[in-house]
Order: C-alpha cells, then structure tokens, then sequence
C-alpha cells in the first residue's frame, strides 16, 4: 500500500530505495525538475524503472519525497521534543543557528532555484516543496512555541505567526543575497552574529516580565 506521497512505505529502509533517493537528488539538483526524468533516475540509480515507479507513483511524488526528506534531516534539532528541556534562549538559538545554516548552504539555494524555476509553470511543484519543506519547518517552530507558551516560558498570543516572524528575521537579506548570487556563504561569525540578533529581538518581544505581560 502507498501513502499519499506515493511511496510504499515498507520499502522505504531497501537498499534500492535508498539509490533512488540518492540518484533523484543528484538529478534535481543538478538539471533542474523539468530537466530530470523517471529514465534517468532509474538509471543513474542502476535499478530498473518498474523499480523507481514501485516506490513513486510520479517524477512530482519523488521530487516531494526528497525535498521531506532533506527537511526531515537538515532541521532535526526543530523536530525534537528535547528542546523543552531548554530555556527559550537556548532552544531558540540552536533552532536560529540551525536554520541560517541550512538556509543558506548550496544544497538548499540550488533546491530552491529549481523550485523558483518551475514556480510559474508548475505551481503544483512549488506547493509540494513549500508542504516538503518549509511549512513543516515552521509548523514545528508553531508546535514548539505553543508548548513554551503553555508553560509560561513565553508570552505570545499567535504562536504561527510569531514562527513566521522568528524565521524572516533570521532570513534578512542574507538569504536574497545568497539566492542572487550577490553573497558568499557566511562563515560561522556572520551565522551567529544574525542568529543570535534575531533570538535577542524575538525575546523581547515574547519574554514574560516578572510582574505579568511581555518582557
């Protein structure tokens, strides 16, 4: 049985899905989506296609796939429940520090170009790498945020929103620099200097004061 991404999911640990995984990533990265074909990663996986298509209904499927699963692995710390176990600077910095990082790493910015490439004429590719990537980015940000919030750590009255702002500070103008190719890729001083500017701003604005409201 395949789930709705198409993949059989008691295959996903094989060695032959693992190839495709690897294979498709290479490609996509590499020709862009329109560019890449079923064909081609079947054979720059070295299996068959039948193979290719037992574990994805489509090229889109695939492509969705690899984008989760680069999500799921470049964004591990947001997607754990040991954060609670940290103050909000300290989970807040780990995820800021994170996500500059991944955001403006090759990997990342070649992905997005490929996406922003197709954006126009394929709006279901974009909507299937924005729910791949970036809206589970956030919605585990969100997740997090109401926790903090629960038990008092933070004082926000939309915790959404305040991930969508926390994580378009830390984008700033850094990232279009990066996607223009106007911007070297910044060393380990340049990723704190802005992650910890966010962190500092967005605890002002959501600290709770001793004496009730925000800090």
């Amino acid at each position: 049985m395949k789930d709705d991404s198409g993949k059989d999911p008691g295959c996903t640990g094989s060695a032959k899905y693992e190839q495709v995984m690897t294979a498709a990533a290479a490609l996509f990265l590499d020709r862009g989506f329109a560019g890449t074909s079923m064909d081609a990663v079947a054979r720059e996986a070295g299996v068959s296609k039948a193979t290719v298509y037992a574990h994805f209904a489509s090229k889109e499927d695939l492509f969705e796939a690899m984008v989760a699963r680069g999500s799921a692995e470049r964004f591990a710390s947001l997607m754990h429940a040991d954060l609670d176990s940290l103050d909000p600077e300290q989970a807040l910095s780990r995820i800021a520090h994170e996500f500059l990082g991944v955001l403006t790493s090759p990997q990342s910015l070649k992905t997005m170009r490929v996406v922003m490439a197709e954006a126009g004429r394929r709006p279901d590719v974009a909507a299937r790498f924005y729910r791949a990537g970036p809206a589970r980015v956030v919605a585990a940000l969100t997740a997090y945020l109401e926790r903090a919030k629960a038990r008092g750590a933070l004082d926000i009255d939309d915790p959404r929103i305040a991930a969508e702002l926390f994580f378009g500070m830390i984008r700033g103008d850094l990232h279009i620099r990066r996607l223009l190719g106007l911007a070297d890729s910044p060393d380990a001083a340049d990723v704190a200097r802005l992650a910890d500017a966010a962190v500092a701003s967005f605890l002002r604005a959501h600290l709770p004061r001793p004496g009730g409201g925000k800090a």
